[in-house]
């Protein structure tokens, strides 16, 4: 080999050394990157999916705790030697509650009435627990940092409700008590991993769960130096710690959850997220080293690297295909159906669960977002619509909603949505990720509530208007009088108008019973309370005493006392006239006693006792008239005759 061959030689080998070490630093650089900003964006949606299951599970625990406060609505609670009845009842409740372990009701005292987990309760007490001083101190609701269990022997968190009676006072806490591991094995279903951790703390930085769980109850209130803690105001955030539990380092995503005033933190061992592209690092490196030194073999070199590169990629892809069906089996698990709607290309990816909802198989439902839409109830849609556009016109902090939609039976299911949209760095919406749960039973459970109770308001009002009228006449009774009577006393002024008590009688009205019998005198009757409420103006009140016996109270009149004398002339002249009754022309007349009274000067049951000394005295001096009492205008008492 010549030297300017040699010097040829070793130019390429030095150009392909230089070549070969530019080459792989650049691959592993840009490998690292594109392997470190797929973990994150991973990591962040698989966070968003735990952060809405943890409000779900939350709902679904306040609803639960609904059903129990409603349970004990309207009475004490029992005494736990016979609760057994409402321990069926709670037993029956907690079935319906996918993940929570048991119901607890304390009193106000904070003694144990009733478990769902125990038959017989021991001799303990709560009232030093931080749920039951928050509720007794007026909290509706209260979700607890982590707490060792003294009788489950695990850790679990409490959602607490208060305990009211109708008037509002305190009547004790009713309790479920959740694993502390639940939302971990979700988040690990989803990730793959058994190193994974999660965390929810709430916005003091109390632990609610935590998985891997410590050794003992978590201190109050955030770590020193925490990240999280010093980035609450953003809602979502990706950083790498080593954890102080178990010391694995681990790439970490925060969602906070508002308004349930959660923080969720997920996060996966770093190792775990490069250990594909440690290895794929190793193979660039001694690809190029083998490069290097068997320069002379170049080409062949080149060849086995693309072949290795094709197969690590096929490695790659089935690695994202299997992590996808792992993603799909979890999702596959819930209630819940996932949706996610990008809303450059109006394109929308959904779950068969989703499908599921509408009653449709997956491949009975594209990716066309007004698909949806066509299944909405007409009602539901424009309210659904601003809603949407509130949210992503960021006037709301995510997307809540009840709607119903067409089910392919025919019938109509309500379904609860939430969403939370994306957004660019120009503030333009880019997707929007939720879910769908159908809620109809407890929209049916809620009408039926309603409507029992409009029906107990109208059996209500049906047996006060019973009680306050005559059945045959439909006027009010004397029950009623008397009512209205005080009311109108207890309402006057000192110097206001005079009030008018009328007390009617009919003459002669044996007689029309004693020939036509009494289904005419009824007749009658009817006939004689309709001609007393043509004679009445707006505000006036005519009642039926008894028998043929009627009263009228005219309140704040203003007129003389020939004014009072021409109304009730008017009504004796009215009731007076023929009726055709069973095809017999009937007449009988009518007496009136009059008192004209003044809330200061006169007690009601004076007035009417003046008004019936009147009516005795038109009945002893002639029938068919009007005697007068208790008038400034006219001597007292003063009778007129009434012309037939």
């Amino acid at each position: 080999m010549t030297a300017n061959t040699r010097n040829l030689v070793a130019a390429l080998v030095g150009s392909a050394v230089a070549v070969t070490i530019v080459a792989v630093g650049a691959t592993t650089i840009v490998d690292h990157r594109a392997t470190r900003g797929r973990a994150e964006r991973e990591l962040d949606q698989r966070t968003l999916l735990v952060a809405e299951h943890v409000r779900a599970v939350i709902r679904t625990d306040v609803m639960l705790l609904g059903r129990v406060a409603d349970h004990f609505a309207g009475r004490p609670l029992p005494a736990p030697e016979a609760a057994d009845a409402d321990r069926g009842a709670l037993r029956a409740m907690l079935g319906d509650a996918d993940g929570v372990e048991s119901i607890w009701v304390y009193d106000e005292r904070g003694d144990a009435v009733l478990s769902t987990a125990e038959d017989k309760l021991g001799r303990f007490n709560v009232a030093d627990r931080e749920y039951f001083q928050a509720t007794r101190a007026g909290d509706r609701l209260f979700v607890s940092p982590l707490i060792w269990g003294r009788v489950t022997g695990g850790f679990f968190f409490v959602v607490a409700r208060r305990l009211e009676d109708p008037s509002g006072a305190f009547r004790g806490v009713a309790v479920v008590g959740v694993p502390g591991d639940r939302f971990a094995d979700f988040y690990r279903r989803l990730s793959g991993d058994e190193n994974a951790s999660v965390a929810v703390r709430k916005l003091n930085g109390d632990v609610v769960v935590r998985a891997p769980l410590p050794a003992s109850e978590p201190p109050k209130g955030w770590p020193e130096g925490s990240y999280v803690h010093e980035r609450l105001a953003e809602e979502a955030g990706v950083y790498e710690r080593v954890s102080p539990i178990d010391g694995i380092e681990r790439l970490y995503a925060f969602r906070r959850l508002d308004p349930e005033g959660l923080v969720v933190i997920a996060g996966r061992p770093v190792d775990a997220l490069f250990a594909g592209w440690w290895s794929r690092s190793v193979l660039v490196y001694g690809l190029g080293g083998v490069g290097v030194g068997l320069s002379l073999v170049l080409s062949i070199l080149v060849l086995r690297r693309a072949r290795q590169e094709a197969d690590a990629l096929r490695d790659a892809l089935r690695a994202v295909r299997e992590s996808e069906e792992r993603f799909d089996l979890a999702v596959a698990a819930t209630t819940d159906g996932i949706w996610d709607w990008d809303l450059r290309t109006n394109k929308v990816r959904r779950t068969a669960r989703m499908k599921g909802l509408f009653g449709l198989a997956d491949h009975e439902m594209g990716d066309d977002s007004q698909e949806f839409w066509d299944r909405l109830h007409p009602a539901d849609a424009p309210t659904l619509r601003s809603a949407v556009q509130a949210h992503l016109e960021r006037r709301s902090e995510q997307l809540e909603a009840e709607c119903r939609v067409l089910h392919e039976d025919g019938s109509w299911r309500w379904l609860f949505v939430r969403g939370r949209a994306q957004f660019d760095f120009g503030g333009s919406p880019l997707r929007m990720v939720g879910m769908m749960t159908d809620v109809t039973e407890r929209r049916e459970r809620e009408l039926q509530v309603q409507a029992a109770h409009q029906a107990a308001e109208e059996e209500k009002e049906r047996a006060r208007h019973a009680a306050n009228h005559d059945p045959l006449t439909g006027l009010p009774n004397r029950a009623y009088l008397t009512e209205r009577l005080a009311a109108l006393a207890a309402a006057a002024a000192p110097d206001g108008g005079r009030q008018v008590v009328m007390l009617l009688d009919l003459d002669d009205f044996k007689g029309v019973n004693d020939t036509l019998g009494h289904p005419a005198g009824d007749e009658l009757l009817r006939i004689v309370a309709g001609r007393l409420r043509s004679c009445l103006r707006d505000g006036d009140f005519v009642a039926r005493l008894g028998g043929d016996e009627f009263a009228v109270l005219v309140p704040s009149l203003c007129g003389t006392a020939c004014g009072t004398l021409a109304l009730a002339e008017r009504i004796v002249a009215t009731v007076g006239q023929e009726a055709v009754i069973a095809g017999q022309p009937v007449r009988v007349g009518c007496s009136a006693g009059v008192s004209v009274w003044k809330a200061a000067e006169l007690e009601p049951e004076e007035a009417i006792r003046q008004a019936d000394v009147a009516l005795y005295e038109a009945k002893r001096t002639g029938k068919n008239r009007v005697v007068l009492q208790g008038c400034g205008d006219l001597p007292s008492p003063c009778c007129r005759n009434v012309p037939a």
